[in-house]
């Protein structure tokens, strides 16, 4: 329901409202204010509401409300209407116009004719024009549309479909049968469509990226791991500065034998023959005696220096030797790799067999020094300048080749999937750009759209027709429920409605009914309106229970004599409390007073104060603008506005601080309405109330020319007045002084009456 209205601003009357701690609205809600006030504008903004449209009145203006349903409350403002939780039901002359249609085409006199939810009354050709639309729209569905829609679920349907075969085609023919259905079938090529088609050149590649890629992709786990630690200390640079240092020593000569310097043979023959003869006196091998001092003489040649210097050549010659040995490594044959690997592999293989031959030519320039010292031990020889070689480079290139190998294999399960699903990505996005899918399906999400809007429109039509079938059997029913009514608000049955090709028409005594009053237009538009109430109430599912209902006056242009009536249907009928919620306003204090007794405004009993009581009033402020305000007590507690009137009146005049009367503002029309209910009952044949007051106060009577005043710038037309002439405002206290005692004197009796003596 609605809480409040926190504003409203530049919307007729109300200039610039502000709720101001007002009691919050409640289920229910009476409001009272005098003609002129802004009650119906008030049922103006609702129907702004009703119709979700912010400028149906006074476009431009701002208003604010406060709802609450369930448990949530929310704010609402003019730019927001659709939103807005409740539908709006308002009952007010602007409704009474709606319903009224007048047809005047060749004759003075026409049927006044309305009709149920239906102002044309011609539902057979509504119904039989929906039907054509439907059809054209279900044409326009089928045969354009869902053609496309159905072309393009060829690619993904359950049998049969474009990707179904060519998930097949790649198994079969593009990655060399390696693959099963369960490893690649339509769900597979669905759910990587999804993956790249919103990119596909990102997920093509070149011809030689994707054999390189479909190689890891097929390829088998054929292989092992290869010792990747490939390394041996280089002793080139150690083993040429021995050789250096042989070379620059030398054995020294005791005794000269330059046979044996000549002949190195013959030198290395005497050397190791020297210690078989140790202690001998003839030669082993000629038997000859050997000379005295023979082996004595021959041990001074051969030096210890000398054996020296000929176990270093030795010893250093093995270890060139070692040293060509520590080349001879086994690499993995290339063969044992990936084929992936290979080449960088068998370039480090091929690398390290150029510097092993480099290495070898620098340790054979180290033994030709040897050997060249072999022939002169007892002179220092130049030293042949070696290039020092590494296999650094080599052993890291070899190990990185081997190691790349090992770590495939490591990771061969990962990388072979990722292979596979690179492979696979390149084969569906190429698939999706020959066939311009994108395009394709752009056009189908544009044909289910269109089609969802058809439907949508099919569905109204649907819905449109079956309530026009609705009221077409609802007819019946429909005529009877006003006639009902009408009964009841009339207290005649000489009008009615009656049903002629479709249409409600309104017949008086049989006949076409014309120059209908005002007071039968209010009559039969709110029956009309009750009617369309209580169809929302048996609606199924009811909607009455979202509707919130303002009712503006029910018995304008009424008599008397129609209170009643209106009263008992309102009160019967929002009895039960099946609605959102009931606003009624009225002008007329019968009927306001009569309302108030029928305790759906609350029970004055359980509330004297009528603080709490869900009671308003519109209020003409002097600056030309109205507010909301609470009813004040005094209009709450009487049964008739007159007597209301004159305890208003008569409170002002007994105030000592007048200033502060609560309700100054609203004086003016107060004491000019008492004036005109008072001069009524003296002379009720006479409808001028000038006329009235110069009867009722003649000129010997002292308030006559206040009363005229009064008169004059309190009427609503001369209201400006009230604001321009100070002067005059500062009479009407005078004038109400006067006035009383005009009634406490002259009419006594009425006096005691009115002040309940």
């Amino acid at each position: 329901m609605i809480r409040k209205i926190n504003k409203i601003k530049n919307f007729g009357i109300f200039q610039n409202f502000a709720w101001n701690g007002l009691n919050d609205f409640k289920k229910k809600n009476l409001i009272y204010g005098w003609n002129y006030s802004g009650k119906t504008t008030l049922s103006k903004l609702f129907q702004n509401l009703e119709f979700k449209d912010k400028n149906k009145y006074f476009s431009g203006s701002e208003f604010d409300l406060t709802t609450e349903k369930g448990n949530t409350t929310t704010t609402h403002t003019q730019n927001d209407l659709e939103a807005f939780p409740y539908a709006v039901k308002v009952f007010n002359t602007n409704y009474i116009r709606r319903v009224f249609t007048f047809d005047e085409p060749n004759s003075d006199i026409q049927p006044i004719s309305f009709y149920l939810g239906d102002p044309s009354g011609e539902l057979d050709k509504k119904i039989k024009k929906l039907d054509k639309n439907k059809g054209q729209l279900e044409n326009i569905r089928d045969n354009r549309y869902q053609e496309i829609v159905d072309e393009f679920g060829k690619y993904d349907k359950k049998t049969g479909s474009k990707f179904t075969d060519k998930a097949k085609d790649i198994r079969e023919n593009y990655l060399d049968g390696k693959l099963t259905r369960d490893d690649f079938n339509i769900s597979h090529f669905r759910k990587i469509t999804g993956r790249v088609k919103n990119d596909l050149p990102k997920y093509i590649l070149s011809n030689t990226e994707r054999d390189k890629i479909k190689a890891d992709a097929v390829v088998t786990k054929d292989f092992e791991p290869q010792n990747e630690d490939y390394n041996f200390s280089e002793g080139l640079e150690t083993l040429a500065e021995k050789v250096k240092t042989i070379l620059e020593d030398t054995a020294p000569k005791s005794i000269p034998f330059p046979e044996l310097d000549e002949n190195p043979a013959l030198f290395d023959w005497v050397q190791k023959g020297i210690k078989l003869h140790e202690g001998e006196t003839e030669c082993k091998f000629c038997t000859k005696t050997l000379p005295q001092n023979r082996i004595k003489d021959l041990n001074s040649y051969y030096s210890k220096k000398l054996t020296e210097i000929q176990d270093s050549i030795a010893n250093t010659q093995e270890k060139i030797e070692a040293e060509k040995e520590k080349l001879k490594i086994t690499f993995p044959d290339k063969k044992n790799l990936g084929g992936g690997f290979q080449p960088d592999y068998q370039k480090a293989i091929d690398n390290y067999s150029e510097t092993a031959k480099k290495y070898k030519t620098q340790l054979s320039i180290l033994e030709k020094d040897l050997k060249r010292k072999s022939s002169d031990y007892f002179n220092d020889i130049p030293v042949t300048e070696i290039e020092i070689i590494s296999f650094k480079e080599d052993f890291k290139e070899i190990k990185k080749a081997v190691k790349a190998h090992n770590d495939w294999l490591a990771e061969f399960d990962d990388n072979k999937k990722k292979a596979l699903d690179k492979i696979l990505n390149h084969y569906v996005a190429e698939y999706l750009q020959a066939e311009d899918y994108n395009k394709k399906e752009s056009d189908k999400d544009e044909a289910v759209t269109i089609i969802s809007n058809i439907n949508s429109k099919i569905t109204t039509n649907k819905a449109e027709k079956l309530a026009l079938e609705a009221q077409l059997k609802s007819s019946v029913k429909g005529q009877k429920e006003l006639n009902d009514i009408l009964e009841i608000l009339l207290h005649r049955n000489d009008i009615k409605i009656e049903i002629k090709n479709d249409i409600f028409t309104l017949e008086r005594s049989g006949h076409p009914a014309s120059n209908l009053s005002e007071g039968e237009k209010s009559a039969i538009a709110f029956a009309y309106f009750l009617t369309e109430l209580k169809a929302l109430r048996n609606d199924a599912p009811p909607k009455l229970p979202n509707t919130i209902v303002f009712i503006d006056d029910p018995i304008s242009s009424l008599d008397s004599n129609h209170i009643f009536q209106v009263r008992s249907l309102l009160q019967t009928f929002f009895k039960e409390e099946n609605y959102a919620q009931l606003f009624i306003s009225t002008h007329n204090f019968e009927f306001f007073s009569v309302m108030l007794d029928t305790n759906l405004f609350g029970s004055k009993n359980k509330d004297t104060n009528g603080n709490k009581r869900p009671l308003y009033f519109i209020k003409r402020n002097d600056n030309n603008s109205s507010e909301i305000k609470k009813l004040p007590l005094s209009f709450s507690s009487y049964k008739s506005e007159y007597v209301g009137l004159f305890h208003t009146i008569k409170e002002f005049n007994e105030l000592a601080d007048k200033e502060d009367f609560t309700n100054l503002l609203i004086l003016p029309n107060a004491v000019r309405r008492f004036l005109e209910l008072y001069t009524l009952m003296k002379y009720p044949s006479d409808s001028e109330v000038d006329n009235r007051i110069k009867k009722v106060f003649n000129p010997e009577d002292k308030p006559t020319y206040n009363t005229k005043l009064l008169h004059w710038f309190s009427h609503q037309n001369q209201f400006e007045k009230v604001q321009q002439h100070d002067d005059k405002i500062l009479q009407l206290e005078d004038a109400i002084k006067e006035l009383l005692e005009h009634i406490e004197t002259k009419d006594e009796l009425h006096w005691k009456g009115l002040n309940g003596e």
